[in-house]
C-alpha cells in the first residue's frame, strides 16, 4: 500500500479561502476517483495556512488510474484552476510506500502527526530495521497505531513514522510518555550515535482532520 499525499500553501491572506477549497477538492476527488480522500489542516510544523490533501492507493497503477480519470474532467480543470492567486506555489506531492504497521490498522484518526527524516546511506537495512522498533515501541507506549514508509517519488530515503490520535489530550499523553521512557530515549540516541539519519533531516508536522 502507499500514501499518496499533497500540501497546499495559502499566499499571505488567503487561508480562509484555501481551506473551503480543499474540502472541496477532497470531496471532488472522493467523487471522482472512486477512491477516498482526506483533508488536513496543519497545527505546526508548515507555514500557517498549510492544508494537506491524502489517500491511500495500492500502487504505480492504482494512482495513474485516478489520475488519468482526472485529466479527462473538465469539472477538475475548472477546479483546479479556481487555486491560482490563492495558493502561494503549486501544490508539492508526495507518495510514500508502507512498509510497516503497528496496533490496530484503522481509518485515519482525527489528529495525526508525521515524522520524517533522510536516511544517511550506511546500513540502510539496520536504519530500517530501528524505524519499525521505534514505531512499535511508542505504540507500546502510547496505545495508538501508527505506520511506518518510504518515500517512493521525491526525496528518496526519506522514512516517514505516521501516528494517529482521537483527541489532542491524547497527543499530549502520548509525548508526555516518550519523555519519559528511558529505554525510547536510548533507542533516539542510539540512532544518534550510529549515524542513521541525515543530520538536520528530521522534521514534524501535525495535522487535524478537517470535517
Amino acid at each position: 500500500m502507499f500514501i499518496q499525499s499533497a500540501e497546499l500553501t495559502a499566499n499571505p491572506g488567503k487561508s480562509a479561502d484555501l481551506g473551503p477549497m480543499v474540502t472541496t477538492i477532497r470531496d471532488f476527488l472522493s467523487a471522482e476517483t472512486g477512491r477516498e480522500w482526506w483533508s488536513w489542516a496543519v497545527l505546526a510544523g508548515r507555514p500557517f495556512g498549510t492544508q494537506l490533501l491524502s489517500t491511500r492507493v495500492d500502487g504505480f497503477a492504482d494512482m495513474v488510474e485516478g489520475q488519468m480519470k482526472l485529466a479527462g474532467s473538465a469539472d477538475w480543470a475548472e477546479l483546479s484552476g479556481a487555486a491560482s492567486g490563492v495558493l502561494a506555489h503549486p501544490a508539492e506531492t508526495y507518495l510514500a510506500e508502507v512498509i510497516a504497521v503497528t496496533g490496530e490498522a484503522t481509518a485515519p484518526k482525527q489528529f495525526t502527526t508525521v515524522t520524517r527524516a533522510t536516511m544517511a546511506g550506511g546500513d540502510m537495512a539496520a536504519t530500517i530495521g530501528w524505524s519499525t522498533q521505534a514505531m512499535e515501541h511508542v505504540t507500546k507506549l502510547t496505545g495508538n497505531g501508527g505506520t511506518v514508509a518510504m518515500s517512493a517519488a521525491g526525496r528518496f530515503f526519506e522514512v516517514w513514522w505516521i501516528s494517529g490520535s482521537d483527541t489532542a489530550e491524547e497527543i499530549d499523553s502520548g509525548n508526555q510518555a516518550m519523555n519519559g521512557d528511558a529505554e525510547y530515549t536510548e533507542m533516539i540516541s542510539q540512532a544518534g550515535s550510529a549515524g542513521m539519519f541525515v543530520d538536520g533531516s528530521v522534521e514534524r508536522m501535525v495535522l487535524v482532520k478537517t470535517p
